[in-house]
């Protein structure tokens, strides 16, 4: 068989699986009159927001409203948010939430800003979401929170209690950095919330979140901290997803999917990112790990669309 051939039967499979999870969707809605049933054989489907945005609300409206309309439209019932949805944005900030390398005045002066708002907002607005998500039968699944270098005790415990009003036991540390494991570590004890550090590809720095070595180290650090695995990214660091996963299955909340061929990212199970067989090997070793989108799709009419296609591909994947 050629690569083109592989390449067509991938497609194939994709949509055959696709339409089956489809089908089984639909059903499930119609029993549970309009609540979304991500749970399949036992394994939890969903999405971080990132990709089936954007949440324009309309004056007036609550854009947690609006992130709940596209959830159900794209079925995804176990949603992971991200932070900057509901936070004021800093200028000329650096990538994920982590200062930039040039520190301006206009930065400086949102950081603070950003920063005050943590330790001063009310945990009734952070109760308020939960309590919309759970009127609408969408399970907040986890939060998003880059705990940044530049963080103080006061803004870690902040977003902490944040998180604990939200009801998530787990958060994807987005950028985090290997050295603030330290510093993380008794506020995760003390709230009893997750941190699951999520890599990326910058596997010769040490202090990045990104090689094998690197979350060992800080799973040794406690028993609290997980890792979100992100296949995508560890795969192109030249690691082994599924190797980590079998090797480390009761350390891992969730995996963030994302597939490939060639460098490019493609849409979930026609490349060679062994996404399927992590699905099936979950399921039926019973453990405790979600599957959370976070890539988008080709060939669909937008990221909603995209997003019900590739986590129906999953769903396809797990009843197969």
């Amino acid at each position: 068989m050629t690569v083109d051939d592989r390449a067509g039967y991938s497609r194939r499979e994709f949509g055959r699986l696709a339409l089956t999870g489809v089908a089984l969707s639909m059903s499930a809605l119609s029993s549970r009159l309009g609540a979304i049933d991500s749970t399949v054989r036992g394994v939890k489907l969903g999405a971080i927001t990132g990709v089936y945005g954007p949440f324009n609300a309309a004056p007036g409206q609550d854009v947690i409203d609006v992130v709940i309309q596209r959830s159900i439209a794209g079925g995804v019932g176990h949603v992971e948010l991200v932070n900057g949805l509901i936070e004021p944005r800093t200028t000329g900030g650096g990538v994920g939430g982590q200062a930039p390398e040039a520190v301006t005045p206009e930065y400086t002066k949102s950081r603070e800003e950003l920063r005050q708002w943590r330790i001063t907002t009310p945990l009734d607005r952070f109760r308020e979401i939960r309590k919309k998500f759970d009127a609408a039968s969408v399970n907040l699944y986890s939060y998003v929170m880059t705990i940044g270098d530049d963080f103080t005790d006061p803004e870690i415990d902040a977003v902490f209690r944040h998180m604990q009003a939200l009801g998530v036991d787990k958060f994807c540390t987005n950028q985090t950095r290997v050295a603030m494991g330290r510093r993380m570590a008794p506020f995760a004890e003390k709230y009893r919330i997750k941190p699951a550090f999520h890599p990326h590809a910058q596997v010769h720095d040490p202090n990045e979140v990104a090689s094998p070595e690197s979350l060992r180290m800080l799973l040794a650090m406690s028993p609290q901290f997980m890792i979100n695995l992100d296949i995508g990214h560890y795969t192109r660091g030249g690691n082994d997803p599924f190797a980590f996963l079998k090797e480390y299955p009761n350390r891992i909340t969730h995996l963030h999917v994302r597939d490939a061929r060639d460098g490019k990212a493609v849409n979930i199970g026609t490349g060679t990112i062994k996404v399927k067989e992590m699905l099936q090997f979950v399921r039926d070793n019973k453990h405790d790990v979600g599957f959370i989108l976070e890539q988008g799709g080709t060939g669909f009419a937008d990221s909603v669309e995209a997003a019900r296609a590739n986590i129906a591909y999953m769903r396809g994947a797990l009843e197969s």
